[in-house]
């Protein structure tokens, strides 16, 4: 009789208690929008949590899903050749000098039901206990009584309930924006490192990744791109990259 060696037993374990992080990569927008939605809609590991931290090939500037680009143009200074429309709401935010990641969560695992609110304060409290283990002590913003009407507008400049914000001086660190369906959610979010005194980056990815498998119930465990990754990627990267989707939200 056939027996399975011990190893798939482990391999497979792992993989259904786990918090899915990918390779960092450095890409263009629509590459890093497309990346970010092959993740949201990828049939691999279709049940399990995935994130990935990412960076930005040069200084780029993304708007959020609802925001009118003419009004993005004017505010940037910038054409929209040169901006990047996200799939998840939320307003401007400059690329850079910045730490961007991806958080995606299906729904069949238990933390897809948290409400949004919730889930993006958890997000920044896992954020805000990294920072303090290397000492830097931040504060969340707190809700206002009355919320703000309308679209975000310029991201960091504007800061709602449950940002990350420095503690000394009320600069925003680090925010988020979602988009649910009835498959999954998508966050995107960033932090500001031009805020921030020193620190080790490396310590704080590794701390944050380790807080957020906690806040959902599951360890990280690294897995690498498919073979074909780039391939199936690419469809999604053409299509961010259109200025139909960029002008009228309209992707193929």
């Amino acid at each position: 009789m056939r027996t399975t060696p011990l190893s798939t037993f482990l391999v497979f374990e792992i993989l259904v208690l786990s918090l899915l992080h990918y390779p960092t990569l450095s890409e263009s927008g629509p590459e890093n929008m497309g990346t970010d939605w092959w993740l949201f809609s990828t049939q691999e590991y279709p049940d399990q949590p995935k994130f990935r931290y990412y960076d930005w090939v040069g200084d780029e500037i993304s708007f959020g899903y609802g925001q009118d680009y003419n009004w993005v143009e004017r505010k940037t200074r910038k054409s929209i050749e040169n901006l990047m429309r996200r799939p998840t709401g939320g307003g401007i935010v400059r690329h850079g000098e910045d730490l961007t990641y991806c958080l995606v969560i299906p729904k069949e695992h238990k933390s897809f039901h948290f409400p949004s609110l919730d889930l993006y304060e958890s997000i920044h409290q896992s954020m805000k206990d990294a920072f303090s283990k290397q000492g830097l002590e931040t504060e969340l913003q707190p809700c206002m009584v009355a919320k703000k009407r309308g679209i975000p507008g310029d991201c960091f400049l504007e800061p709602v309930g449950r940002d990350l914000m420095t503690c000394r001086d009320g600069e925003k660190i680090a925010g988020a924006a979602m988009k649910r369906t009835k498959l999954a959610v998508l966050i995107q979010g960033t932090i500001d490192l031009s805020v921030l005194p020193f620190f080790n980056q490396m310590i704080f990815q590794t701390d944050f990744i380790e807080n957020l498998a906690l806040m959902i119930g599951e360890v990280p465990h690294a897995v690498s791109w498919p073979e074909d990754f780039l391939d199936q990627r690419m469809k999604f990267a053409l299509e961010f990259a259109q200025m139909k989707w960029k002008r009228e939200r309209k992707r193929n």
